[in-house]
């Protein structure tokens, strides 16, 4: 019974309908919004600071929003003074929070950012890893200190240098 009608779809000579042009199917796909984006990735052409923003404040925001000019200043700063690009650090962020959260320590990447970012300096051009610093802010979060005395800990010891292979 089957048979048949498959070769009545076979035997079809309408063809098939032309697709869209692109630019419709970008209109018509809905986009996820950024505040509900997991990750920024390499091919998304959106701010760091507008995602970050957006993400912390729950719904989309605007370019010019205070929360992602106080943002964007954060990042600025880490840029300056990590290996990591903007765009790895408001990830490397967002998997601090994500972490944390997972044992019950509740912090916003913008104020992960700021926090590192107070921590490197930029003295004789070294520049720290984001990623391993993270790491050690992280571990010693978890294991019950507060986020001051994690920094203080933090700034009697270097900060990690950087592995070769970090996204500049």
């Amino acid at each position: 019974m089957m048979l048949p009608a498959l070769f009545c779809l076979a035997a079809c000579d309408d063809p098939a309908p032309p697709e869209p042009p692109h630019d419709v199917v970008a209109t018509l796909t809905t986009e996820t919004p950024l505040a509900e984006r997991r990750w920024l990735e390499l091919k998304d052409k959106v701010s760091p600071a507008l995602w970050l923003a957006s993400r912390e404040a729950g719904r989309d925001l605007d370019e010019r929003a205070p929360e992602v000019d106080r943002i964007r200043a954060s990042i600025a700063t880490a840029d300056a003074r990590f290996t990591e690009g903007p765009r790895m650090i408001a990830n490397r962020a967002v998997q601090v929070q994500e972490m944390l959260a997972e044992n019950g320590v509740k912090e916003a990447p913008s104020v992960v950012i700021e926090s590192l970012a107070s921590l490197a300096t930029e003295a004789d051009g070294e520049r720290a890893g984001f990623g391993e610093t993270c790491q050690h802010y992280v571990t010693s979060r978890i294991s019950g200190l507060s986020r001051e005395d994690t920094l203080a800990a933090l700034r009697r010891t270097p900060l990690p240098t950087a592995k070769p292979g970090d996204e500049r």
